[in-house]
């Protein structure tokens, strides 16, 4: 299948600024409509016509870039059809919504407003598990809101803080590598979104490589994409992570490149691993617990 054009793309990737404007206005609109049920507020929804008016076109035009932005590929099939669908949804109740309000048949008009209100709410659920994969709303929720909603909700990976006895007893992926992926790399390549067709969640999908090739050549740091795109310069086209992304440390770039150029070891732990000084004190820097 050919790749989309240039123009859709660049159309599609207004789809993330389109799509916050009628969450401000639903929920503005939600919100005055329930002030308006006290007498003392009554007047409270007298703009409710000219929202809506702002509404109905931007969450059209919102559900229009976003079909645009999917054609570029590399997300989860399943999250993005739940996100299409119920964003479609949230456009089209939008649109009685403002029908009702017009025709003024209240009582209609209400259901829909919060029913619209309903499929945002879901339509945002699934588009932040597109972007920052499964369970990114519910990944830091106290347990037992994340009991709630079952496993999803709780988080992928530990951090490397999180991890028990001294340094020497960590496993050198599972413990110190994969948690730096997670916390740098994972928002754009995980299971759900896959940009390039490459997945950092796991070791196995690592070594696997993207579209472009292996990311990881063992016992060479200099000629692995994963290692040397992080030390191109900040406004460098290929630099990972991009521009505007959390950026790694300088601890944890030199944890990776170690790693790279040990042979990116999986199985070991650091303690059968002769480790350089300052290899050392960069993994004791990132694995000191916080206060």
């Amino acid at each position: 299948m050919a790749p989309p054009p240039d123009i859709v793309l660049f159309i599609g990737r207004i789809h993330p600024l389109l799509v916050h404007l009628p969450i401000g206005f639903i929920v503005v609109l939600v919100a005055l409509e329930l002030l308006a049920r006290r007498r003392r507020f009554q007047g409270a929804n007298a703009s409710a016509g000219y929202i809506l008016a702002l509404t109905v076109p931007v969450t059209v035009a919102g559900a229009a870039c976003g079909w645009m932005l999917s054609l570029a590929g590399g997300y989860d099939a399943q999250l993005l059809g739940l996100h299409q669908w119920t964003g479609i949804a949230t456009a089209g109740l939008c649109i009685l919504t403002a029908i009702a309000y017009r025709l003024g048949n209240r009582k209609v008009y209400h259901g829909l407003l919060y029913g619209t209100a309903v499929a945002l709410a879901v339509a945002g659920h699934f588009g932040g598990s597109l972007t920052h994969g499964r369970g990114y709303l519910l990944r830091h929720a106290p347990g037992f809101i994340q009991s709630l909603f079952g496993k999803e909700g709780a988080p992928a990976l530990a951090p490397a803080a999180a991890a028990s006895g001294p340094t020497a007893d960590l496993r050198v992926f599972a413990d110190v590598i994969q948690p730096l992926l997670e916390r740098r790399c994972s928002s754009c390549h995980n299971a759900d979104k896959k940009k390039g067709g490459l997945r950092l969640d796991t070791l196995e999908h690592l070594q696997k490589g993207g579209d472009g090739g292996p990311v990881l050549v063992p016992g060479r740091a200099g000629d692995s994409p994963l290692v040397s795109r992080l030390l191109l310069p900040a406004d460098h086209d290929d630099r990972m992570p991009p521009a505007g992304k959390p950026q790694p440390a300088l601890e944890e770039i030199l944890l990776l490149q170690w790693w790279a150029n040990a042979g990116a070891p999986a199985e070991q732990r650091v303690g059968e691993l002769n480790l350089p000084s300052d290899v050392q004190q960069a993994l004791e820097a990132i694995t000191r617990p916080t206060k």
